[in-house]
């Protein structure tokens, strides 16, 4: 009880100060927090003003073709070169007890029946069925994967191109000259059907069997029995097998939509690190664990905008090259801009150069949406196209370099041929070889064949990295 000197108000001074005290932090309080709030507010403003503008000059063409026309191209069976070749592959044994040095094979420079590998002889026998379906497909005249879908890339052996090689061979040890020349014919035309119509691991493919072909080819020409007349049939065959610009029309459109697929599936974090460099992140002692590290990969993903910014910069690449092919028959295009990738791990091969061509007023709008400097420069900053076109995707790019492997690619295969053979035959008919390569113009050839050389890129086109 308060005496009466002491009044309510003063006995309860003390807890009134504290309500006084309390409130006033609260107030404090409420006031750091609203501001915070705010400023969170304000950041993630202007972070998702940022990310929604950050694609802001990349403008999105679309599809640079009919895709649902490209993928409806099919053809039944009976006339499908490569059902024919899908099923020699399925009849193909394997090569077993194959062990080198113990003779040669149908790719070395030096090689005949005689001195083969007696196991490749053995195996080359054993598959007389996987043969003829071979020769039957070659025959055919054209070729489509199923129902013209580039993820059904279903498997066509190699070696079936090595069987056909060894066959030649036999043929033309026993004397049968002619039916060593059917071999080599369906071995050039399968080759013809692979770069025409096939995917990009096909056309691959299709470059890598060239160069034994020609060896063996060469061999066969140059060879005592073989006749004036047969060689004259062999030049008219390739002739008849040059490269056309819509095989690469065909060539870009596949290659786009293989890229645009793979965009779909996640790249295992181990093979991203392989081209980036194995990422490390520490405090003192501690290290993050694999699967913060995936969060923190999805988070750049997220600020990149990717897949998105992949697909809207391999849209306007498809768009150029395909601008750059319709245009080929013109005029030779040098590169415009190279787009060089600056890699922690470039790989064994080096920096890969991206090319893009010059684009006139007759090309197509998408083409023409943006300069291709800027298209190289999207290009560099992206993540996932940029990454893809490191994993293997880079055989749908354009040859640009000399001593690239794919050299200038089908045309200088080609070229090589019809040049071989033509001497030959002036060899023949005129008791020695030509004095120069235009002395063939005319009598043998209508002209010298292309070899793509023009367009390669040379010390003077520009870099973007």
């Amino acid at each position: 009880m308060p005496t009466q000197s002491e009044s309510p108000a003063a006995v309860s001074g003390t807890p009134s100060k504290l309500v006084q005290l309390l409130r006033k932090r609260l107030r404090q309080w409420v006031r750091v927090v609203v501001v915070l709030a705010a400023c969170v507010a304000v950041a993630a403003t202007a972070l998702a003003i940022w990310w929604l503008n950050s694609l802001n000059g990349l403008p999105d063409i679309g599809d640079p073709f009919d895709v649902a026309a490209f993928r409806a191209f099919r053809l039944p069976d009976e006339q499908n070169a490569f059902t024919y070749l899908r099923r020699a592959s399925e009849k193909l044994t394997p090569v077993v007890g194959m062990v080198g040095g113990n003779g040669a094979e149908p790719g070395e420079l030096k090689f005949s029946w005689s001195i083969a590998n007696p196991t490749l002889r053995e195996w080359a026998g054993e598959n007389r069925e996987a043969f003829e379906l071979f020769l039957q497909g070659a025959e055919r005249s054209d070729a489509a994967n199923p129902a013209g879908d580039p993820k059904d890339n279903r498997f066509i052996d190699g070696r079936l191109i090595s069987l056909a090689l060894l066959e030649a061979s036999r043929r033309e040890e026993s004397g049968d000259t002619a039916g060593a020349w059917d071999c080599y014919r369906a071995a050039l035309r399968t080759i013809t059907h692979l770069r025409r119509r096939g995917s990009t691991l096909q056309r691959e493919q299709a470059r890598g069997a060239s160069p034994p072909l020609q060896r063996r080819l060469t061999d066969w020409a140059t060879g005592p029995r073989t006749t004036i007349s047969q060689l004259r049939t062999a030049l008219e065959v390739v002739l008849e097998n040059e490269p056309k610009p819509e095989w690469d029309l065909f060539a870009v459109k596949y290659g786009y939509l293989e890229l645009m697929g793979a965009l779909e599936r996640p790249i295992p974090l181990s093979a991203q690190q392989d081209i980036e460099g194995e990422w490390t992140f520490r405090l003192g002692d501690l290290s993050l664990s694999p699967e913060m590290v995936g969060q923190l990969e999805a988070a750049r993903r997220f600020l990149l905008r990717e897949p998105e910014r992949s697909r809207r910069v391999l849209r306007l690449l498809c768009a150029n090259y395909l601008a750059q092919v319709d245009t080929r028959g013109h005029e030779a295009q040098k590169p415009a801009v190279w787009a060089v990738f600056n890699e922690t791990n470039p790989g064994p091969w080096g920096k890969i150069p991206v090319p893009l061509y010059p684009v006139g007023p007759e090309a197509p709008a998408g083409a023409r949406a943006l300069p291709p400097q800027d298209v190289a420069g999207w290009l560099v900053a992206s993540l996932d196209a940029r990454l893809r076109l490191q994993m293997g995707y880079e055989e749908w790019l354009p040859p640009v370099r000399p001593r690239d492997g794919r050299a200038v690619a089908d045309r200088k295969a080609y070229r090589d041929l019809v040049i071989m053979l033509a001497t030959e035959i002036y060899r023949r008919e005129r008791g020695a070889p030509p004095p120069t390569e235009a002395a063939l113009v005319g009598t043998y050839l209508q002209g010298l064949p292309d070899d793509g050389s023009a367009e390669l890129a040379d010390g003077t086109t520009p870099i973007v990295e």
